[in-house]
């Protein structure tokens, strides 16, 4: 296992570069560890870090001859070097790679009869439109105006608290 690593540091933030290289025959786990003293700020998809990655640095699997590129952030100065192995180990033959575990998790969201309604009284009409949008959206069947709508309505909710709380 080989890591190379490049450091650039602009307006308070370091930015790491690393390629790791698994130059064995096997596939291996690996762990990434950043040696700086700050915590790691990761590269992210939709607000959410990458799959492998954490505060400290990155795990995976790379197969046998196999090179990664990874990046990250962080507040503090560089260290020298950077990065170390924190350590490796041999995969299992046919383990998953952190996306496809975190897939097999399924849906997070707990199943539509066991959420109570609100207990707070809403006009009947206003009631049966949420429902009604509530199925859609857990059918993956919103529309646009079933998006435009609820966000028109939690405006409104909002202004109206506001008036409400004062």
């Amino acid at each position: 296992m080989r890591l190379e690593t490049e450091t650039h540091r602009r307006g308070g933030v370091t930015l790491v570069a690393v390629r790791v290289t698994n130059d064995g025959d096997q596939p291996q786990r690996v762990r990434v560890a950043n040696r700086s003293d700050g915590t790691v700020w990761p590269p992210r998809q939709r607000g959410l870090p990458e799959p492998g990655w954490d505060d400290g640095g990155w795990e995976g699997v790379l197969d046998a001859g196999a090179t990664r590129a990874l990046g990250y952030a962080t507040a503090a100065p560089p260290a020298d070097p950077p990065v170390e192995f924190a350590w490796t180990e041999r995969a299992a033959d046919g383990e998953p790679t952190t996306t496809e575990a975190f897939a097999e998790f399924g849906d997070p969201r707990p199943p539509r009869d066991v959420v109570a309604p609100p207990t707070t009284a809403l006009p009947k009409d206003v009631h049966e439109w949420l429902a009604a949008v509530s199925e859609r959206a857990t059918d993956g069947e919103a529309t646009d105006a079933d998006r435009e709508g609820v966000a028109a309505l939690a405006a409104r909710a909002g202004v109206l608290q506001a008036r409400v709380e004062e």
